[in-house]
């Protein structure tokens, strides 16, 4: 994801456009979420945001996301059900989402938000099936913490490699290319002393 339109975001919305962007992406933002969390950590990283600002509000934009999606289930899940099921796509989802919670029930929310493609979808379903509410909140805010946590502080770790990579790119290419060439010699050596290898060549 580029990030000149987290940049863009933030100079025009502030910490209000990162809870906005979380919360409505459920909605069909074409980015996936992990991509944006990521691409926030590394903007922390470069001083631009606060970290513990900044992930307080992924946090409360990933768990509102969660329970307008179980609320919707709940209030308005039959017609809403009725209507998405139509599409093969969603469909598809929405049998894997009961899956995981026929198999996991209550714990299906704790995996869910990590499977793309279901991670609204259990919550939905979750109130569908009228989940207690706070079931749902245990399972689905708990894991939404270690979520937010781990595509957080993925992203700064991936940066800090980037900056690395940059500063020795000599090296790494030449220990690299060094390599490739070690076990090009190695494959060749090896078919060279197989004597399956030399049958099969000279039959």
């Amino acid at each position: 994801m580029d990030l000149t339109i987290i940049l863009d975001i933030i100079k025009d919305y502030g910490y209000i456009g990162l809870f906005l962007w979380l919360w409505l992406g459920m909605f069909g933002i074409p980015v996936p979420n992990e991509v944006f969390v990521s691409s926030v950590g590394i903007i922390a990283q470069k001083g631009i945001l606060e970290t513990p600002p900044a992930l307080f509000t992924i946090y409360l934009g990933v768990i509102a996301s969660l329970t307008t999606c179980y609320f919707l289930g709940r209030c308005l899940g039959k017609g809403v059900y009725s209507k998405l099921e139509k599409h093969d796509k969603i469909e598809a989802s929405f049998a894997k989402g009961e899956e995981l919670l026929n198999k996991y029930h209550a714990f299906a929310l704790c995996i869910s938000y990590f499977l793309p493609g279901v991670r609204n979808v259990v919550p939905f379903l979750a109130g569908f099936m009228k989940l207690p509410y706070y079931q749902f909140a245990i399972a689905a805010y708990t894991s939404a913490i270690v979520w937010v946590t781990t595509f957080f502080f993925m992203g700064r770790l991936v940066w800090n490699h980037a900056q690395l990579f940059v500063l020795y790119r000599l090296e790494l290419l030449v220990a690299a290319s060094v390599f490739i060439v070690l076990y090009f010699a190695y494959d060749w050596y090896k078919k060279q002393s197989d004597p399956t290898f030399i049958f099969q060549k000279y039959r």
